[in-house]
């Protein structure tokens, strides 16, 4: 996979043909995380990943055969059944799927607001990433077991981003100091505190739940922004939702 996307140019005129492999039937629902927590999202959740994090949600999404195929039109068509939803597009990681620029083309071209989930390894590169709405990136911690690899080289081009914000996943308070380091790390020590989000990890409310009010105060110590994973709370560890 390379350190970048590129390629725009023909990017909208392919995407009239275009099947895109899916880890999950398309679904709607509420974002679960994040800038936009609650609100009502298409999610489109693309097969393909190699990052590896050792308590992922979603392995089922790391290789194939995908879950079901839908075309582009399929795709537009189901959002358009959903008026106001916007789109989140998701894995995985999607950066890491060959469909993933022109799938980003279509939607952009159907007026359609975007979000991506993404760990930031990947540079999406100028094309792609002048289309998207909003950058949810999750650089890993050291729970996650990745390999170095997998880690961001360069974090440069949230600057470049609309609407960019890092969200990581802890489970336990301790990690903070290593949110701390990472921010330094990627020279955004001076990101701004509103754009940094902490969430609880747990795939039920009865492991987050004792997350949740020591993270919640940690995230008040520096001034960012602190959400719940509002999907386990609402429905556990099921599949699309």
């Amino acid at each position: 996979m390379p350190d970048s996307l590129n390629g725009g140019e023909s990017l909208a005129a392919s995407a009239a043909d275009l099947r895109v492999p899916l880890a999950d039937e398309l679904f709607y629902s509420l974002q679960g995380e994040g800038a936009t927590l609650g609100r009502p999202s298409v999610f489109v959740r693309l097969m393909g990943c190699t990052v590896g994090c050792v308590w992922c949600d979603t392995k089922y999404s790391w290789a194939g055969p995908p879950v079901v195929e839908k075309t582009g039109r399929e795709i537009l068509d189901y959002c358009a059944a959903r008026p106001g939803s916007q789109v989140i597009v998701t894995g995985g990681e999607p950066l890491e799927n060959e469909e993933f620029p022109s799938l980003i083309a279509l939607l952009k071209d159907a007026g359609l607001r975007i979000e991506v989930e993404t760990s930031g390894y990947i540079d999406p590169g100028c094309d792609v990433l002048s289309m998207v709405d909003q950058w949810n990136v999750s650089p890993k911690l050291a729970s996650a077991g990745i390999a170095p690899d997998k880690q961001p080289r360069s974090l440069d081009w949230l600057s470049r981003a609309t609407e960019p914000f890092l969200k990581f996943v802890l489970h336990k308070t301790g990690e903070i100091s290593e949110v701390d380091a990472l921010l330094i790390k990627y020279g955004l020590a001076d990101f701004p505190s509103h754009r940094v989000i902490i969430s609880p990890g747990g795939k039920k409310l009865s492991e987050m739940e004792p997350r949740l009010l020591p993270l919640a105060d940690a995230a008040l110590e520096r001034g960012w922004r602190f959400t719940p994973r509002l999907h386990v709370i609402l429905w556990g560890d099921k599949r699309g939702v």
